[in-house]
């Protein structure tokens, strides 16, 4: 598994001793991204989506974020506080501080090369907290969000995803992270439900905002004390049952406002 440079792995913040919660989106920026807005859209659902996590008080003081974009400037790790441009010193920030700088989109599609790294940031910022004595409230949680198909440098579609499939199954039953992956118009089903069989969505039609908002709802729900030692799937079952509950009431506010 592919994993970040000694550089970043130094540089990662050491915070006052208490249990975290650890989230990494792992986001296409890849030219398809920048056909009709799209990640202009993006960037202004991510400004106003730290307003959204920050009104839980359990994820507001325990959580942490990394951002891993793959598209433009191949796999980059984006400081999530938007303080430093490029490859992230530090790519694990609190909440509060979640502020990430302008998106852009540009290039192929290199999916699989940038769950690697995701995987390996996480596994090293799992290596630190334990080092300082520092516990995890849950299982990390790792969200894939894309509107297209895995390429290789050449921009030719890539079929490593099924190879890399197996490695996230090993992940969860190990109990070592929960995996999602959210595709908006673009992306493939058979991708997205290869990489995440039990936690995959095709949200044709929602914008952004409203992807983000399912990614809040969800980790509210996987992130609960009784996911702790429940089986993936078990986890899983219970987000969608959040989530479907979610989608029923907002369609019923919105039909009766």
């Amino acid at each position: 598994m592919t994993q970040p440079p000694a550089s970043i792995r130094d540089a990662l913040p050491v915070q006052p001793a208490k249990s975290r919660i650890l989230i990494t989106l792992v986001v296409d920026t890849s030219s398809s991204m920048g056909e009709g807005d799209r990640i202009g859209e993006l960037n202004r659902a991510l400004r106003s989506w730290r307003d959204e996590l920050m009104k839980d008080d359990h994820l507001s003081s325990r959580g942490e974020i990394a951002l891993v974009t793959f598209g433009k400037d191949h796999v980059v790790a984006v400081d999530p506080s938007g303080a430093v441009a490029g490859q992230a010193p530090q790519p694990f920030v609190p909440v509060s501080q979640f502020k990430p700088a302008e998106l852009e989109a540009g290039g192929v599609t290199p999916m699989v090369e940038a769950l690697q790294y995701a995987f390996g940031l996480l596994a090293t910022r799992r290596q630190q907290l334990r080092a300082d004595g520092i516990s995890l409230a849950n299982r990390p949680l790792v969200y894939l969000i894309t509107d297209g198909v895995p390429t290789d440098e050449r921009g030719y579609r890539s079929d490593r995803w099924r190879d890399f499939a197996p490695v996230i199954r090993q992940q969860e039953d190990g109990k070592h992270l929960l995996f999602f992956a959210f595709g908006v118009d673009g992306a493939e089903r058979e991708v997205l439900s290869g990489l995440a069989p039990s936690s995959w969505k095709f949200l044709a039609g929602l914008n952004f905002a409203q992807v983000l908002r399912l990614v809040s709802a969800s980790i509210e729900s996987a992130s609960a004390a009784s996911a702790r030692n429940e089986p993936a799937d078990k986890v899983y079952a219970r987000v969608e049952e959040h989530l479907d509950l979610d989608a029923r009431m907002t369609q019923f506010l919105q039909g009766n406002g």
